[in-house]
């Protein structure tokens, strides 16, 4: 069996990458410290001094308004490749985006409504 090139970068790389990873792993680990220090499970905030229980949880509202960025996070990125060609795609491809675009704004009009952009609860 003859082997192409990119066959030949593929094999090479299926065999170079694990040795490459475990011997960095390997040397990490054996210039890594062995010795735990008083803080070393801390929770670390930037050098603040933790306060209360760190493992109390965090408000609903904080996870509503997570899934909201990162639903019009995506929806963004998802626009990208349309804007860059808005003229060569046409007019149907055109009104599907206003579509979606009209589904995100009703999504956003519906989280603000419900009230789970607001940080505080009035």
């Amino acid at each position: 069996m003859y082997l192409t090139p990119d066959m030949t970068a593929l094999a090479l790389a299926v065999l170079v990458v694990p040795i490459l990873v475990s011997s960095l792993i390997a040397v990490a680990h054996y210039f890594s410290p062995k010795t735990y220090g008083k803080y070393t499970y801390d929770n670390y905030e930037c050098g603040e001094v933790v306060r209360g229980d760190f493992q109390a949880p965090l408000p609903l509202q904080y996870y509503f308004f997570m899934m909201a960025f990162v639903v019009f996070d995506v929806d963004m990125l998802l626009l990208l490749p349309w804007a860059s060609d808005v003229r060569g795609l046409g007019l149907g491809v055109f009104l599907d985006v206003l579509g979606f675009i009209g589904v995100m704004l009703v999504g956003l009009f519906y989280v603000s409504k419900k009230g789970y952009m607001r940080w505080l609860n009035d």
